[in-house]
């Protein structure tokens, strides 16, 4: 018996069912029990319903059940997955107990795939689920970061610890350069675009399609992976009722010891004293400011509060159930200014007519998002940089915290606090999704499903600047609007038949077509010089600057026709065939058809003669695929010769313009996704232990890429098809269950993916580099170079710092020197490149760059642990990632000195005292002397980013209700996120991305929102 399985199973029943029916209201006869396996184990969570009636309850965590049915002589049915039902008489007895026997056959774990559902056992697939049971046990705001750590092969970071903060998700690996790596979000069978804005209480399960016979059904929007999403359903028995709220407290977990009052003065006094010997001090007397100045990261941080409410209602009889349910989550941040806050209301309906020949889903999911935010990711600097990079490098030495004025050293004054405050930064989100599924059994065998499903998004931004504040300081006042409207519908009609033939030929095969259709319209706004600020984007007409106004809209389509095939014979050799085509507007008139198949197949060799018995092994399945997938994740209109328009002046005249902004490409195709996996499913000692094993191996190519053009041309880029990366590695994972009796159980998941990501082929094997790492300053830092790593770094490798032993009796540098500067304490470079043939030409330029860090992890893991002692339950998380890099370039700049026209000048305490002197001439590329010149990239941004992270420790505690008339349970519970981190890496946290989801650019820290530590306090009350 899968145990483990079992007591996920049961305690997912509970939570969904709750449903004791109050003690005397019908008054007939009070019936009490215990239900139990054939063995003795009790059972929690069946089902006792008295027969012909909806008047039902479920047993506690202990097995015990108590109901009072309306007759004396009623008949109790026992339900519960994975068992037989049964129905014992009451006969006048008021102690009924129950034992149950397993059903084999509905021990077969039911998984939802594409466009239906499959027995695990019967997956040839590679398919790795999350039970809501576990998502419930961790704080999230949204849905894209409950996979981190809980699905091999699934990589999860997010961007910023601001609430809200949507996190990059890669399914083995990135896939592209251009075109979207995200996977796939099917939300009740509704394919969606974007992450869904869902309450991530409302999951019932998560399915993770990873392989290419998993996801080719989905055919072009499959080759970044599928995460179906299956959300909570009514259950029979009367109407029960949950209602929770969680509050949670937050902190930061780390700051920058930067520099304050005296230490300050005397740093700007040394670095001018050093620049320009004849300027007066900044600060003549720096004993002045001892003990004073602003820490403006303690000015910006706060704690942070977040708190959940929510109810939901289900129930149902046989035929007809639903589930509905409201939640509203705020959280203020850790960061002052920002706050956000959603609300979501769901309502699910299942109902089944004509003698449950149809069934009809409805499915109705409703959000609103008010964001308050207080950080940008412009990272244009100075005046766009935001608050949490001002905090860090701002001068301390002010007037007062509102000051914005001109600082001691006559630069302009960038406040962190007014960045976060004053700056009004508006983001309303308001998202709805419909969809409905009807499905009828023309004949036992074959069944019609039709699912259709629109998704209606409103987003709007509202910004204002005031004149006091970053890019509003020279513009007196800057509001900027925007507004985007997103309305996607899709339908599907299929037919499956099912059937087995002479008793061991089972078929089922799955043919339909699909339409979907995607709308997009824009429009923004930005005007400067607000007489009046306090009107800012409620009177945009009022300012007096010259607006900038713009807008637009597309429209594409897909036309889809699909086929899957799956055969077992005797559930022991099983094959999975799939083809899709797809017809995409997005590409050229004679390349707007994609065709994707796949195959695979099964051998479950535990159902074989020689081991079907075995008391050690009792599940051993054999799987392998191959299979092709597409992308068409491009703007629409790219394979078009494009216009945009201007305006140009005649004298008093101002004249409409047009002119051709792209050229016509009508070779532009399908991205294709090849892959294969080998893969072993292996159950020990009746499933109390599962290990699965996968290696797989993607190739992707004519990549979408935009290909540079010579200036001649009059364009400077085209979108094309050039290219190719590679993607291989392996997961492994397991899940085990060391100890179960009656009172205490310990259940482990562990899983662990290792990947490399390759490329093999770019536009005339041309080097191609990524952004820039912050707007303004530094440079790019990427590489992608045939035959090697995915984004590795690339910059200059600094191997000392310049002393007075690097020049000869003449005073001649003995090194290269870069741009010129040869001034002690500054960074000397290795010259590698530049001269003939490729070699040392003794100057350093961007010839020199080399390789000097990878982003790219060797493996990620997580581990999950779950302790059960009677009603106690503890839940450990933990996840961690490992030989990745991180660009510490917010490190850089606060521990390198270097001289700036700018206000922001502050540095680290660890680098003032360990800096270069004459008295302390170390050669630690971590310290140069003041003024250094600008930091080029170069390895002393280059950090070791591994981490393993307690991610969250969850104690719950359900209150024994055997007595109560209004609850059928308490559950009460602490949570504490984000406990401690064991890193080597000196930043705030090494999971970061400061350029968000770009993928060209991952693995840089330039000063990000920071995750918090927070501690939950939690209760749930079940009517």
């Amino acid at each position: 018996m899968k145990l483990k399985q079992l007591k996920k199973i049961s305690r997912h029943a509970l939570l969904l069912c709750f449903a004791f029916t109050l003690t005397g209201m019908y008054a007939q006869s009070q019936i009490t029990g215990v239900v139990s396996t054939s063995d003795g184990q009790v059972l929690p969570g069946v089902n006792v319903v008295e027969k012909g009636t909806n008047n039902g309850v479920v047993t506690d965590f202990d097995g015990k059940y108590q109901i009072t049915t309306q007759s004396a002589n009623a008949v109790l049915v026992f339900s519960f997955v994975g068992f037989e039902t049964l129905e014992l008489p009451v006969n006048g007895q008021q102690l009924v107990n129950a034992t149950m026997t397993a059903d084999e056959q509905s021990l077969q774990e039911v998984v939802v795939v594409g466009y239906g559902a499959q027995k695990r056992t019967d997956i040839t697939g590679s398919v790795s689920s999350v039970e809501g049971e576990d998502l419930e046990k961790a704080v999230y705001n949204t849905v894209d970061q409950l996979l981190q750590g809980r699905s091999a092969g699934v990589q999860v970071t997010s961007s910023s610890g601001e609430p809200g903060a949507n996190s990059s998700v890669r399914i083995r690996g990135n896939n592209s350069l251009s075109a979207d790596n995200s996977p796939l979000y099917v939300v009740d069978g509704i394919p969606l675009s974007g992450t869904p804005q869902l309450n991530p209480q409302d999951i019932e399960s998560l399915e993770v399609l990873k392989d290419a016979s998993a996801t080719a059904i989905y055919g072009s929007r499959g080759a970044n992976g599928v995460i179906l999403v299956t959300t909570k359903r009514g259950q029979v028995g009367k109407a029960t009722v949950s209602v929770y709220q969680n509050i949670t407290l937050s902190e930061t977990r780390k700051t920058y010891e930067v520099l304050q009052g005296q230490q300050y003065a005397e740093f700007r006094n040394e670095a001018i004293a050093d620049l320009r010997p004849n300027d007066a001090p900044p600060f003549p007397n720096p004993e002045q400011y001892a003990g004073t100045g602003f820490n403006w990261q303690d000015e910006i941080l706060r704690t942070g509060i977040r708190s959940e409410y929510g109810v939901n209602v289900n129930g149902g009889e046989e035929r007809t159930r639903y589930f509905v349910s409201a939640n509203l989550l705020e959280d203020k941040g850790i960061v002052v200014g920002s706050n956000y806050r959603r609300g979501t209301f769901r309502t699910n309906l299942d109902t089944k007519l004509f003698n449950d020949k149809m069934g009809i889903k409805v499915r109705l999911n409703g959000s609103h998002v008010q964001n308050n935010r207080a950080i940008t990711s412009s990272r244009a600097f100075p005046a766009g940089a935001g608050p949490i990079f001002y905090s860090y490098t701002a001068e301390p030495i002010v007037p007062s915290r509102d000051y914005a004025g001109i600082t001691g050293e006559g630069q302009q004054f960038f406040n962190p606090y007014l960045e976060a405050t004053a700056k009004d930064d508006r983001n309303y989100v308001t998202d709805l999704f419909a969809s409905t599924e009807l499905s009828y059994k023309i004949t036992p065998e074959l069944t019609y499903t039709f699912n259709g499903g629109l998704n209606f998004t409103f987003n709007n931004r509202d910004i204002y600047t005031p004149s006091n504040v970053g890019a509003g300081i020279d513009l007196n006042g800057l509001a900027q609007l925007s507004q985007n409207r997103s309305y996607d519908y899709i339908t599907s009609n299929y037919l499956t038949y099912k059937n087995l033939f002479a008793e061991n030929h089972d078929i089922t095969a799955t043919a339909g077509v699909e339409y979907s259709e995607f709308n997009n319209i824009a429009s923004n706004s930005r005007v400067n010089n607000f007489p009046i600020e306090a009107l800012g984007v409620n009177d945009v007409g009022s300012a007096t600057g010259d607006p900038t106004i713009g807008s637009g809209r597309n429209r594409s389509v897909i036309q889809s026709g699909f086929f899957r095939l799956n055969y077992a014979f005797d559930s022991r050799y099983l094959l999975t065939a799939t083809i899709r085509a797809d017809g995409s507007s997005r590409f050229a008139q004679n390349e707007k058809w994609g065709y994707f198949p796949s195959a695979a197949l099964g051998w479950r060799v535990s159902e074989e003669a020689f081991l079907k018995d075995s008391k050690t092994i009792s599940n051993l399945k054999f799987r392998a695929s191959i299979g092709e997938t597409g992308t068409q994740s491009l703007p629409p209109y790219q394979s078009l010769a494009r216009y945009g328009s201007s305006f140009y002046g005649t004298g008093q005249t101002l004249n409409l313009a047009l002119f051709p902004v792209s050229v016509e490409n009508p070779n532009l195709k399908w991205e294709t996704t090849r892959q294969t996996d080998i893969g072993i499913d292996l159950g020990l000692f009746q499933n109390r232990v599962n290990i699965t094993a996968d290696y797989f191996k993607k190739e992707t190519f004519d990549l979408l890429a935009v290909v540079p053009l010579p200036d001649q041309v009059g364009y400077p880029s085209y979108q094309g098809n050039f290219g190719s990366i590679e993607n291989k590695g392996f997961e492994f994972a397991i899940d085990f269950t060391p100890v179960q009796n009656e009172n205490f159980s310990w259940s482990s998941n562990f899983n662990v993916t290792f990947i490399k990501n390759t490329v093999l082929e770019l536009f005339n094997d041309i080097d191609r580099f990524g952004p820039g790492l912050g707007q303004n300053v530094f440079g790019n830092g990427h590489l992608y170079r045939p035959g090697e790593e995915f984004g590795l770094f690339y910059g200059l490798k600094a191997v000392g710092l310049i002393q007075e032993s690097d020049f000869d009796a003449d005073g001649n540098p003995l090194f290269a020197p870069r741009n010129g500067v040869t001034q002690l304490g500054s960074w000397k470079f290795e010259d590698v490149g530049g001269g003939e043939d490729g070699a040392p030409d003794g100057i350093i330029t961007n010839e020199d760059r080399q390789v000097i860090g990878n982003p790219n992890p060797d493996y990620t893991f997580g581990w999950v642990n779950d302790f059960y002692y009677k009603n106690f339950n503890l839940n450990i998380f933990i996840q961690g990632s490992v030989g990745n890099d991180i660009y510490n370039t917010i490190g850089t700049v606060l521990g390198s000195g270097f001289q700036n026209n700018e206000s922001y000048k502050n540095q680290t305490v660890d680098w003032y005292l360990n800096r270069w002197t004459p008295d302390n001439p170390t050669n630690d590329i971590r310290y140069p002397s003041i003024n250094s010149e600008s930091p080029p990239v170069a390895n002393y941004m280059v950090e070791d980013g591994s981490y393993i992270r307690l991610q969250s420790v969850s104690l719950r505690y359900n209150i024994p209700m055997e007595n109560s008339n209004t609850f059928s349970g308490i559950e009460v519970y602490g949570t504490a996120t984000n406990l401690f981190t064991i890193t080597d890496y000196s930043g705030i946290d090494p999971e970061v991305s400061s350029l968000g989801g770009n993928t060209l650019a991952p693995g840089v820290d330039l000063g990000v929102y920071p995750r918090q530590r927070g501690y939950t306090m939690g209760v749930n009350f079940r009517f």
